[in-house]
C-alpha cells in the first residue's frame, strides 16, 4: 500500500451520497501545484481524486467547499481511464480547512491560547535555547 500525504486547494464542492447498503462517501479533488516549472516557466497542477468514507464523510462534505485549503493523508491508487491517468486517495485522516464556518467558541480561544502564536510575527530561537 502506497501512503500519501497532500496539500493544496479543493477543486469544487465535496459531495455526499450513500452506498445501495447505507455506506456513506464524501468526494473532492484536490488540486496540487507542482514544484518546478515546464520548459516554458509554467508550473502544472496535479489533480487527486479524494473519498473519505464512513461518519467522516458528513464532516468532509460540510466543510470542504471550492478554493479551501486542506492536507489530506491516505492510500494512492493509480488507474487509467480513458487513457487519463486518475490520482485516487482513499484518505485515512484530513485536517479541517482554515476557513471553515464553526461557531464553536472553544475552538476560537483554543486559537488564541496557543503558546506558539506570536500574532503572524516570526518567533526567533536560538540554538542554545534548543533540547536537543
Amino acid at each position: 500500500m502506497r501512503q500519501i500525504t497532500i496539500s493544496g486547494n479543493i477543486g469544487k464542492d465535496a459531495e455526499l451520497r450513500s452506498t445501495n447498503n447505507g455506506m456513506q462517501v464524501s468526494n473532492f479533488n484536490v488540486a496540487v501545484r507542482q514544484n518546478r516549472p515546464d520548459n516554458n516557466g509554467q508550473y502544472g497542477t496535479d489533480w487527486f481524486r479524494c473519498s473519505v468514507w464512513g461518519t467522516r464523510a458528513s464532516t468532509v462534505e460540510k466543510f470542504y467547499k471550492k478554493g479551501s485549503h486542506v492536507v489530506v493523508t491516505g492510500s494512492l491508487s493509480i488507474n487509467e481511464y480513458n487513457g487519463k491517468t486518475q490520482l485516487q486517495v482513499d484518505v485515512s485522516d484530513f485536517d479541517l480547512p482554515d476557513n471553515r464556518n464553526t461557531n464553536n467558541a472553544n475552538s476560537t480561544q483554543k486559537n488564541s491560547n496557543n503558546s506558539f502564536n506570536n500574532g503572524g510575527q516570526s518567533i526567533d530561537i536560538g540554538d542554545d535555547s534548543l533540547p536537543f
